[in-house]
C-alpha cells in the first residue's frame, strides 16, 4: 500500500466511522457495551468500504500520473498505465519533450554566449585599459607640441612640450578657449602674418593641411605647424589636432646634409673648370712670355701681347668667381629674397659648360616676360646643378643635348589630399635631356635619399633628394617625366612674384662714373696687405693715379704708423686676413681710440657689411668694401671716394650695394 492510498484511506474512514457513531447515540443506546462490538465491526466496515473505495478511486489516478510522469521523463509507460492514456498521448509525450530540450538548449547557449560577452567585455575593459595608459605616456613623451579642440572650440587636452613651447601652461594662457591659444600660439613667431594666415586657412578647412615651412620663433628655434581634423567612422568631424614640431635640430642636420651634397657638386664642377682655368694660365703665361722676347722697340706688338693676357686674366676671374659664387658657405639660415630666375639660370649654364663634354650642346630658353620669385638664390642654383649634372650623366656618348628653359605658368598645386586646389601663378624650371630615361621600377624611389643606380665613385643619391627638400621649403614641387632610351624632363615650380618690389643681383652695381684721382703728393694713402706683390700692385696703382703712398706689411704695423708715426693719413686702404693683427682688428682698435680716418676695405673672401657697421662703435664704418682682384678703375673709385671732403661724402656706405658686391662671389685672393 503506497503513501498515496493511505492518505485517502485515512479520510475515508473517518469520516464513516465518526457520523457512524453519532447516529448510534441518537438512536438512545449505551456506548457502555456497545462500543467494544458495533465500534470493532463499524470501524472495521468504514474501513473495508474505505478501502475499496480508494483503491477504485485511485486506479485511474495513478495510471494517469504514471503515464504523465513516463511522458515528463522521457520514459514509455507500462501495459497497465497505457490503458488510462489517449491513444496519441506518445506523441504528445514527444513534442512535449522536444519543446523542453530546445529550451534547455537555447537556455545553455544563451548561458554560454552571456559568459562569452561577459568575458570579451572584460577583456576589451582591460584592454582599453593598457591602451589609455600607453597613450597617455606617449602623449606626454612626444617630442612634438599637442593640441586636441572639439567642434566647439574647447581645448579637450595638451601636453607638456606645447607649454614648453608656449612658455606658460595651458591652462594659464587660455583655459579651454582654443582661440586663445591659437593666438598666444601666433605671438610665438616671429613671421606672425604668415602662421595667422595659415591658421586661419587651416581652422575653416574640412581637410588635413599642408605642413607649415620652417618658422623661426622669438626664442631663434626652428618650428613647424601642422593640423588634421579628428572624424567619426562615419565621417563626421568631432575635432581637430594642432601639432607643433621643433625643427631645430633637424634643421641643422639638413643644412650639414645640402653643404655636404653641395660640396659633391663642387667636386663634379671642379674637374672641368680646373681644365679651363689651366688653358686660361697657359694663354696668360704665353703672352706675358712673348711679350718679354717681343724687341723694346715693337710696342704696338708688346701691347698686344699685354692686352691678350688681360683679357685672360679677366675670364679666368669670372670662371673662379662663378665657381666661388655657388660654394660660399651660408650661416645655415636661408636668405630669401626677390631674385629673378633668368639672371640665375644664365650662371647656371656658365658654370655648367665648362663640366660637361664639349660635344654637349646646351640649350637656354626662357619667353619674353620676366620670372621673379622670392627665394635663396643658392639653394636655388643647387637645385639647378643638381638636375643638370644627373641630366649630364644620363647623356649618350655624341649629340647629347640638355635644354634649360624658364616659364611663367598658371597652375594647380597638387593637394596631399588629392583635393582640387585653386589655379596660381608659378615660375616652371625645366630640365630635358635625351639620355638614357629612368626605368619604371626606378621612378618611385629617384627622391629617396641615398639611392642611386650609379657607381659609388659617381653618385651619393642625394642629389634629387636635397633638391626636393629645397623646392618644398620654398612652396614648390618637383614633377618628371621620363621614357627609357629617349630621355628625362624634370619640371620645378615656384610661386611667383607678379609685382616685384625690389629684386636682389639684378646686376652688377654701378658707382658711378669714374673719378679721378687728384695729382700730386698732397693726398696720402696707406697700403695695408701682408702679400708683398698684392701690395706692390695697389702701391703701383695709386702712383700711377698720383697719390702719396705708405705701406705696412701687418695691422699691428698700420696701427704704429696710424697712430705713433705723426704721418698725414687721408684713407687707408685695408686687408682684412693678414697675420698677427687681423683687419677687423685694426679697423676695430682705430675706431676704439677715436681715430675716424677714412678706411676702404678689400678681400678676396666673403664679407659681411653688417658686421663693419658693428665694429664701427658708433664711428664712421668703411667707406668702401672692394673684392680682389680689382682693377684700376675700382681703385681709383674707391679711393677717391675715401679721400673726399666729409661735407661730400655719404655719411654712411651703402650696405644694399656691399651685398650685391658679395654675391659676386669674391677670388680667392688674401
Amino acid at each position: 500500500m503506497n503513501s498515496l492510498r493511505l492518505r485517502i484511506l485515512f479520510p475515508l474512514w473517518l469520516f464513516g466511522f465518526l457520523p457512524a457513531m453519532g447516529a448510534t447515540r441518537l438512536m438512545g443506546h449505551s456506548l457502555d457495551w456497545f462500543f467494544g462490538i458495533s465500534g470493532v465491526l463499524l470501524g472495521g466496515g468504514v474501513f473495508l468500504g474505505a478501502y475499496l473505495i480508494s483503491g477504485w478511486l485511485l486506479k485511474p489516478t495513478t495510471a494517469v500520473m504514471k503515464g504523465t510522469t513516463a511522458v515528463l521523463r522521457g520514459v514509455p509507460p507500462d501495459a497497465h498505465s497505457a490503458e488510462w492514456l489517449p491513444s496519441d498521448f506518445w506523441k504528445l509525450r514527444c513534442d512535449i519533450n522536444m519543446i523542453f530540450a530546445k529550451q534547455r538548449q537555447a537556455l545553455n547557449a544563451a548561458e554560454q554566449h552571456a559568459c562569452q560577452t561577459a568575458q570579451r567585455l572584460l577583456n576589451a575593459e582591460r584592454l582599453l585599459r593598457e591602451a589609455f595608459t600607453a597613450l597617455q605616456g606617449l602623449f606626454a613623451a612626444s617630442d612634438e607640441g599637442v593640441l586636441v579642440v572639439d567642434a566647439q572650440g574647447a581645448i579637450i587636452a595638451s601636453n607638456a612640450k606645447l607649454d614648453d613651447f608656449l612658455g606658460k601652461p595651458v591652462e594659464e594662457l587660455a583655459g579651454r578657449d582654443a582661440t586663445r591659444l591659437l593666438s598666444a600660439l601666433v605671438e610665438r613667431f616671429q613671421e606672425k602674418a604668415v602662421i595667422t594666415a595659415w591658421i586661419e586657412k587651416t581652422a575653416s578647412s574640412i581637410e588635413a593641411q599642408d605642413e607649415t615651412p620652417p618658422l623661426v620663433a622669438n626664442d631663434s628655434r626652428v618650428f613647424s605647424l601642422r593640423s588634421n581634423p579628428m572624424r567619426t567612422d562615419a565621417g563626421e568631424i568631432i575635432g581637430r589636432i594642432w601639432i607643433v614640431k621643433d625643427r631645430s635640430a633637424m634643421r641643422v642636420l639638413e643644412t650639414q646634409l645640402r653643404e655636404s651634397q653641395k660640396m659633391g657638386t663642387i667636386g663634379q664642377l671642379a674637374g672641368g673648370i680646373a681644365h679651363d682655368f689651366n688653358n686660361l694660365l697657359t694663354a696668360i703665361r704665353g703672352n706675358l712670355t712673348l711679350a718679354e722676347l717681343t724687341p723694346a722697340t715693337n710696342q704696338a706688338g708688346v701691347r698686344d701681347k699685354l692686352q691678350n693676357a688681360n683679357h685672360a686674366t679677366t675670364r679666368a676671374a669670372e670662371l673662379v668667381k662663378s665657381l666661388l659664387g655657388y660654394s660660399r658657405r651660408s650661416n645655415g639660415t636661408s636668405i630669401r629674397k626677390t631674385t629673378n630666375l633668368k639672371r640665375l639660370l644664365a650662371d647656371v649654364q656658365n658654370l655648367l659648360k665648362h663640366s660637361v663634354d664639349p660635344r654637349v650642346t646646351i640649350q637656354m630658353r626662357g619667353g619674353m616676360d620676366a620670372s621673379y620669385v622670392t627665394a635663396d638664390a643658392t639653394q636655388i642654383e643647387q637645385v639647378m646643378l643638381n638636375l643638370c649634372l644627373n641630366a649630364r650623366d644620363a647623356l649618350p656618348a655624341d649629340k647629347g643635348v640638355i635644354e634649360i628653359a624658364v616659364e611663367n605658368v598658371t597652375h594647380q598645386k597638387p593637394s596631399a589630399t588629392g583635393a582640387p586646389a585653386e589655379a596660381s601663378d608659378f615660375v616652371m624650371l625645366v630640365v630635358r635631356d635625351n639620355g638614357h630615361g629612368i626605368s619604371e621600377e626606378h621612378r618611385g624611389r629617384i627622391f629617396e635619399p641615398f639611392f642611386t643606380t650609379k657607381s659609388s665613385t659617381t653618385g651619393t643619391g642625394l642629389g634629387l633628394s636635397t633638391a626636393q627638400d629645397i623646392v618644398r621649403e620654398h612652396g614648390g614641387w618637383v614633377e618628371f617625366d621620363s621614357e627609357v632610351g629617349r630621355g628625362s624632363e624634370f619640371r620645378v615650380f615656384l610661386p611667383r612674384v607678379l609685382n616685384p618690389e625690389q629684386v636682389d643681383d639684378e646686376g652688377p652695381v654701378d658707382n658711378g662714373p669714374t673719378v679721378n684721382a687728384p695729382a700730386g703728393a698732397q693726398t696720402t694713402i696707406l697700403v695695408v696687405d701682408d702679400e708683398a706683390p698684392v701690395r706692390s700692385i695697389a702701391m703701383n696703382m695709386l702712383g700711377f693715379l698720383g697719390y702719396r703712398v705708405l705701406e705696412a706689411g701687418d695691422g699691428q704695423q698700420a696701427l704704429d704708423i696710424l697712430l705713433r708715426s705723426g704721418e698725414k693719413i687721408d684713407a687707408v686702404l685695408l686687408d682684412i686676413y693678414m697675420p698677427k693683427l687681423s683687419g677687423r682688428d685694426t679697423f676695430k682698435e682705430l675706431r676704439a681710440v677715436g681715430n675716424d680716418v677714412p678706411v676702404v676695405v678689400c678681400s678676396g673672401f666673403v664679407i659681411d657689411p653688417d658686421e663693419f657697421m658693428i665694429l664701427s662703435q658708433g664711428h664712421p664704418p668703411p667707406v668702401d668694401i672692394m673684392l680682389k682682384p680689382y682693377s684700376l678703375d675700382g681703385l681709383s673709385k674707391a679711393l677717391a671716394k675715401a679721400v673726399q671732403k666729409p661735407q661730400d661724402r655719404e655719411p654712411t656706405f651703402d650696405l644694399t650695394a656691399s651685398r650685391a658686391q658679395m654675391a659676386q662671389a669674391p677670388m680667392l685672393v688674401s
